[in-house]
């Protein structure tokens, strides 16, 4: 990852899943924006972590398709590291519903609402070094949100199966919208810049 570096590459990597082997602690040390899983992250680590404001990308997804026990998302937050949630995406956690994967935040992690809606939007775009374009919305962003048929935000992750999407809005225009087509607006600033990361 140093070489990966002397090249302008980012450090973001999964760490510390199925076993202890100081990931967070190394990642911290090298400036990775973020790191992912951390089911096996130490106390040193999470003190690293919020030290160096690495942005701990839980997985709840993976863990709870796993039975893995989960990441110490409070003690986390308790110590002042960033916490983002993201879906894993992959054959084993063929999940793309940031919804639901912010009702396991708050099951599974044990997040409030609040913090869940933070986890998937400004804090998961800071994992990439994006926050000062995307995740909130503030005069100057690109201007990405949903709109809800719902009596209120909550909904938007209290209804497990039922998505109460109305509109998507991508860089301030109202896009086409079927039935997945939201799924992929969270995920689409990696494709749209022209990044480099380098991912362990």
């Amino acid at each position: 990852m140093k070489e990966g570096q002397k090249f302008g590459l980012g450090v973001n990597f999964h760490a510390d899943e199925l076993t202890a082997i100081q990931g967070a602690e190394m990642g911290a040390k090298l400036g990775a924006l973020g790191m992912s899983h951390l089911e096996k992250i130490s106390p040193a680590g999470i003190q690293l972590m919020a030290e160096h404001k690495s942005v701990a990308v839980l997985l709840p997804t993976t863990a709870w398709i796993m039975h893995l026990e989960p990441p110490p998302a409070r003690e986390m937050i308790t110590a002042g590291v960033p916490v983002a949630v993201a879906s894993d995406f992959n054959p084993n956690a063929y999940c793309m519903s940031m919804p639901f994967v912010m009702n396991l935040g708050c099951i599974l992690l044990g997040l409030s609402m609040n913090e869940a809606l933070v986890a998937g939007t400004i804090n998961a775009a800071a994992s990439i070094g994006k926050s000062e374009l995307y995740g909130s919305l503030e005069v100057g962003k690109m201007g990405d949100l949903l709109v809800l048929d719902a009596p209120q935000w909550e909904h938007l992750f209290y209804r497990i199966a039922d998505e109460p999407i109305k509109h998507v809005i991508k860089r301030g225009e109202v896009i086409e919208f079927w039935s997945v087509c939201w799924r992929y607006v969270m995920v689409v600033v990696v494709e749209e810049e022209e990044e480099r990361w380098c991912i362990a």
